[in-house]
């Protein structure tokens, strides 16, 4: 399947899902939260496929990487907060569960992403030697 546009990102829209329930989830965090781990939460969980997004529209490949390690670092960071939010009591320990293995299979695509686009960086260098060579 060609990927045109990056809503065709399966990543993308497994993040974005997520985005979306974690929004929900955090209304019945305290009131003290509000400010604290409820908007860092928010703030990780939109990230993530705000920066995909970013990152492929980018046009040169390292410049997509960067973006996509920062959606990994912001899914790390949703993962702690989702531990966090489970030691206080916020969510039941199968709600963190869930997320969390939610949170690792958006991880592990972010790793392959990552990976398929070095290897595409790769072959358009090696691409423009044969052309540069044939010239």
């Amino acid at each position: 399947m060609k990927i045109n546009h990056f809503e065709d990102l399966i990543v993308w829209q497994l993040s974005s899902q997520l985005s979306k329930e974690i929004a929900k989830l955090v209304r019945a965090f305290p009131k003290s939260e509000q400010y604290m781990l409820t908007s860092d939460f928010l703030r990780a969980a939109r990230s993530i496929p705000a920066n995909i997004a970013e990152g492929f529209g980018r046009f040169h490949f390292l410049e997509k990487i960067q973006f996509y390690n920062i959606s990994k670092g912001s899914t790390t960071e949703a993962q702690n907060h989702l531990v966090e939010a489970g030691n206080n009591g916020y969510i039941s320990e199968e709600t963190k569960s869930d997320y969390l293995r939610r949170y690792h299979v958006v991880e592990v695509k972010l790793n392959n992403l990552i990976s398929s686009t070095l290897r595409a960086k790769k072959r358009s260098e090696e691409r423009r030697k044969r052309n540069y060579k044939l010239k």
